[in-house]
């Protein structure tokens, strides 16, 4: 018996899936987007399924399209008559036990100052980022991004230092948003 179409892509994508919406919930910050991003890479891997059999690596494959399809979104949200949404502080995902409550408090406020300088990154630098933490290597995230190593090496170490950056000036002030603006 011969498999149908969505047996074989439940065996080539389903092992990844949890990989693909990890990444895309770090792409997006918001669980929402990350559903749409990864739904939108499961139609493309579907309508592609006899391209990806036979790629040797299909979480590469499928996580090049997936950061294709962001940067695509991200075009589109621009070139939007109106602003996009804010970030949902809800949609943040929490992990752990409970902690004492000075722990909590800084834990708090680490993490915001951490969100507030994190959302003033470029998309593209906190795509590479969360690709990057997401533990891909140099050469994985080459084929993801579909640039060179060394165009990856420079963005990464380019994003890694204006998020220090941010990070720095976050503690003494917190008008984040006024100081990158100018």
């Amino acid at each position: 018996m011969a498999d149908t179409g969505e047996q074989r892509f439940q065996a080539i994508v389903g092992p990844h899936f949890e990989a693909l919406y990890r990444a895309a919930i770090r792409l997006t910050r918001r669980r929402q987007d990350a559903e749409d991003l990864v739904q939108d890479v499961c139609l493309r891997a579907y309508s592609r399924l006899t391209e990806l059999e036979r790629v040797g690596q299909p979480l590469g494959w499928l996580l090049h399209v997936q950061y294709r399809l962001f940067l695509d979104a991200v075009r589109r949200r621009r070139r939007a008559p109106f602003a996009p949404m804010p970030v949902d502080p809800d949609a943040v995902l929490s992990v752990g036990e409970e902690p004492a409550p000075e722990d909590a408090a800084d834990g708090m406020r680490l993490q915001q100052s951490l969100e507030r300088a994190w959302s003033h990154l470029e998309r593209e630098q906190r795509a590479l980022l969360a690709l990057h933490a997401e533990g891909y290597s140099l050469g994985e995230l080459e084929a993801i991004c579909g640039i060179s190593r060394n165009a990856v090496s420079a963005r990464l170490h380019r994003a890694r230092a204006r998020l220090a950056k941010l990070l720095k000036r976050e503690p003494a002030d917190h008008s984040l948003v006024a100081r990158t603006e100018n």
